[in-house]
């Protein structure tokens, strides 16, 4: 199971947009993704109580099922995908990764529903130092669970390769930089869209 390394700042569509206007005079943008994610829980909500995060994530004519969940680092989860050709519109019952989590869990396939979605439109930026690479996301998020829709602007620095040293160095200096424009969150996407829609 990969460890997935990465720093998360949270803010308002102004905001979000003009920081990412400043970014984009320092670094070149590397591409741009639109993602359809659809998360998961059993019908009793026991994903949720163990703090696994199960989505099946639409994006570029594929498909991926991935599975997270918190350590004991906040800036840190682990994390175990599976890819699949084309657009898949439910779990694959076949997933190795997701039968696994069934059996762990003590639940069938037919115990799993949707949870919530999010539709994203996420702007990647890659920082490429001799001892380090980053992608910076700047993510333009609709949320929707329980008839309602929520917009999210996150910006998230993930360590791809390198020295995790030099990361929190960067995020330090950008969270200095916008001071309170911004505020970073160990809360993951999942966790914080159930706080909106439970609300």
């Amino acid at each position: 199971m990969a460890i997935e390394t990465e720093v998360k700042f949270r803010t308002t569509a102004a905001s979000w947009q003009e920081i990412k206007d400043d970014f984009e005079r320092t670094y070149q943008l590397d591409h741009i993704e639109e993602q359809t994610n659809q998360y998961y829980n059993t019908k009793n909500g026991d994903l949720d109580r163990l703090r696994i995060g199960l989505r099946l994530r639409l994006v570029k004519g594929r498909s991926i099922v991935n599975i997270k969940r918190d350590t004991k680092e906040s800036h840190k989860r682990e994390e175990i995908e599976e890819e699949y050709a084309g657009t898949l519109e439910r779990l694959p019952q076949d997933s190795l990764i997701l039968q696994n989590l069934l059996n762990e869990v003590g639940c069938a396939y037919e115990d799993i529903v949707p949870h919530v979605r999010m539709t994203t439109k996420r702007y990647v930026y890659l920082i490429e130092e001799p001892t380090v690479k980053i992608e910076v996301c700047f993510d333009d998020v609709l949320i929707s669970g329980n008839g309602q829709d929520h917009p999210l602007y996150e910006i998230e620095f993930e360590l791809v390769s390198g020295d995790e040293a030099r990361l929190l160095e960067l995020t330090a200096a950008f969270r200095a930089k916008h001071g309170s424009r911004v505020e970073q969150s160990a809360v993951s996407k999942l966790a914080y869209a159930l706080q909106l829609v439970q609300k």
